[in-house]
């Protein structure tokens, strides 16, 4: 009883927090209350990731088959410790980054509330609870996209709500079809499929098409080619705070969809070298350099980090679909990596907005200039999140890319392939991410210094902002330590 009330607190908790915020102030300032819960919903987290069984807990039974459950197995517990570190930080930064954006108690309560449904995605137990909270995530986070309620932010809003409808149909079919050719709907690694079933070659071609088109459909969340659009469209759009988790946090739960369905339901064994894997690489492929590429030749600051959301998260697919423990570990490290980094970045991008670019609706990248001068410990976060995006050594997303590539090798041409454009994305990357920071601490001998004014950084913009470009290098020095969890822990029963 004790263990199903520590698991089922981290998802329930943030959820009944956040909405109690639609009822009469608790207290007179709402950021205590907020504060205090987001921090209090952290630490039940991180209690419960070390501190319960992997015990199936059911909360609700359904029917006889279908129920909703969770488990706090090991992804769920590293992506739930991921999201307990970051969330309390963007909100803090939200406290001052909001004063001047109205309406903050509508954007506290679904903010704190999607913390506990993004938990739950990760700890989902079976399929039809992962695809609840998926959907639920979708609805919970249109409200942060459309916060400032101009007609181009209610535009973005629609959009995203229509490329999430889309992926969600996909993975609802895939739903359906699992449900009558598994043998269970829990999470097993390893797949649940029943071969009885499936030993003709008929049901194992459509079973296989199946599993693309789910695969593709929560791949929506993540912004994976051709359901990639709404990402550069929806994340500028949204307060700083949300286009960060959105960025950072939120596509991974398309990611981690993506993982359920690839060894939990389906199997590694059954996917290998069918042309699922093979399509799948490609799309992934073909999605970082897209994302790159756009990023690249976009002058808008918001929407360039955004467009490089669509590349970097892709790496996380990649690396997953090589159905390899190098892979695996790649995935991992790409999710840790990128979550802390990509956070940073929008967060950085929000500290110059909120102080130089103030009232301005257009911030492109060429504003920049001499920024580093007014925002010195900015800047220099903006350039360690930056490194590790790029793939610099010692930084998580190079010890990602490491292991990427290592394990791309096994694949033999298509292997070599994807090497060849992670080198040209990396470097992509650095050309649409150094010159920001070049230009914000070299402006010239042409730039009027005389103008700089220094500006005085608030302790709680200041501190999510070291803490995030720390941990983009801190996944990198000691990778050591989470492989070895992950070869334990994961690998160990996938592969």
């Amino acid at each position: 009883m004790i263990n199903a009330i520590i698991t089922l607190m981290p998802v329930l908790f943030p959820i009944v927090a956040g909405f109690a915020l639609f009822s009469r102030p608790i207290f007179e300032d709402r950021h205590i209350y907020v504060g205090v819960m987001t921090f209090a919903a952290s630490l039940i987290t991180f209690f419960a990731a070390f501190m319960t069984s992997e015990e199936l807990i059911t909360l609700w039974r359904v029917t006889e088959n279908l129920s909703i459950a969770f488990r706090l197995d090991f992804p769920a517990r590293a992506f739930s410790c991921l999201v307990a570190f970051i969330w309390p930080l963007v909100t803090v930064y939200a406290f001052e980054y909001l004063r001047r954006r109205p309406p903050v108690d509508r954007f506290y309560a679904f903010f704190l509330s999607t913390f506990g449904i993004l938990i739950g995605v990760a700890c989902a137990g079976n399929l039809l609870t992962l695809y609840l909270f998926y959907e639920l995530m979708t609805f919970m986070t249109l409200p942060l996209v459309m916060h400032t309620q101009r007609r181009d932010s209610i535009r973005a809003t629609v959009v995203y709500l229509l490329y999430s409808l889309i992926g969600a149909a996909l993975a609802l079919g895939g739903f359906f079809f699992f449900q009558v050719y598994g043998v269970s709907m829990d999470f097993t690694p390893g797949g649940v499929l029943d071969i009885a079933k499936i030993t003709s070659e008929n049901n194992q071609s459509m079973i296989l098409t199946v599993t693309f088109l789910t695969i593709l459909g929560f791949g929506a969340k993540a912004g994976l080619v051709p359901l990639h659009a709404w990402l550069p469209i929806a994340h500028p759009m949204a307060p700083t705070p949300a286009s960060a988790v959105l960025s950072g946090l939120i596509t991974k739960a398309g990611v981690i969809a993506m993982f359920r369905v690839v060894y939990y339901v389906v199997g590694a064994d059954f996917i290998r070298g069918t042309w699922v894997q093979t399509t799948l690489l490609y799309v992934a492929l073909l999605t970082i350099f897209t994302g790159s590429m756009m990023a690249y030749v976009e002058k808008h600051f918001k929407k360039r980090i955004a467009w490089s959301s669509v590349s970097q998260v892709s790496y996380v697919v990649f690396a997953m679909m090589l159905l390899s423990p190098e892979g695996i570990r790649g995935a991992v490290l790409q999710i840790a990596a990128h979550a802390m980094s990509k956070s940073c970045l929008f967060l950085s991008a929000g500290v110059v907005i909120y102080f130089t670019l103030q009232g301005v609706h257009y911030h492109y990248a060429d504003q920049l200039l001499g920024i580093g001068k007014e925002l010195p410990i900015t800047m220099t976060c903006f350039a360690l999140a930056s490194i590790s995006l790029i793939g610099l050594p010692i930084t998580g997303g190079f010890t990602a890319k490491w292991y990427m590539a290592s394990g791309a090798l096994s694949l033999g041409g298509l292997g070599i392939f994807g090497i060849i454009i992670l080198m040209v994305s990396a470097l992509l990357t650095a050309g649409y991410l150094l010159p920001i920071v070049t230009d914000a601490f070299f402006p010239g001998s042409d730039f009027n210094y005389e103008r700089v004014n220094s500006i005085r950084l608030s302790w709680n913009m200041k501190i999510p902002l070291l803490l995030l470009s720390a941990g983009s290098i801190a996944v990198g020095l000691f990778a050591g330590f989470l492989i070895n969890f992950v070869d334990a822990k994961i690998i160990s029963s996938l592969l």
